[in-house]
């Protein structure tokens, strides 16, 4: 590990390979050239490297260097969303994230599956504060978006409230095997064990 890069450099840079992993599952919706051809046009316009981040990262300027690959990872997956409307409706885009969510567990326990958002969702850098908890029990977990950090980029391809309808669909898909309830109530999200 670098003297200069701290855990939360690489918590960064994995949750951007993991919207990548996202992307990469979304694409197969497309026959294989119009994927290519996308494909092409994201690396082309919003380049994301690959391999150790130490390797990569510019030293000098690691927050810098970090923030601007959450802007292009950003608008990787906003743009490829735009493109796959134009194809196919937003209820199978939300069957597909549902899919893929499959593949993932979030957890058993309402503070596991906060635990596993925040461990993967783009929500800014940790002093965005992008969420905030507002109840943390055993069986109930509430927490709020304080700061969308996706709006900005994402107006410029689609709704910016499709980015949160498919992101609750992945979050569904991977509590699809447990007792846990996710939904989201007025302007707060509440996780929940099942009442018998």
């Amino acid at each position: 590990m670098s003297l200069f890069l701290g855990r939360i450099h690489y918590i960064m840079y994995d949750k951007i390979l993991f919207q990548e992993e996202i992307l990469n599952k979304l694409m197969e919706l497309l026959e294989e050239e119009k994927s290519l051809e996308l494909k092409k046009d994201l690396d082309d316009n919003f380049p994301l490297e690959r391999g150790n981040l130490e390797d990569i990262i510019d030293e000098s300027n690691i927050h810098g260097w970090l923030n601007e690959r959450v802007i292009r990872s950003e608008n990787r997956l906003a743009k490829a969303v735009s493109i796959l409307l134009e194809d196919f409706d937003l209820e199978k885009l939300k069957n597909k994230f549902f899919e893929i969510g499959k593949n993932y567990k979030a957890g058993e326990a309402p503070m596991e599956v906060f635990s596993f958002i925040t461990s993967k969702f783009l929500d800014g850098m940790p002093c965005d504060h992008a969420l905030a908890i507002l109840k943390n029990d055993e069986d109930e977990f509430v927490f709020t978006v304080l700061s969308d950090v996706h709006k900005n980029i994402w107006k410029d391809y689609v709704s910016p409230e499709i980015y949160w309808i498919l992101r609750d669909s992945f979050i569904l898909g991977s509590l699809s095997s447990t007792s846990l309830k996710y939904q989201k109530i007025d302007d707060n999200y509440v996780i929940r064990k099942w009442l018998s």
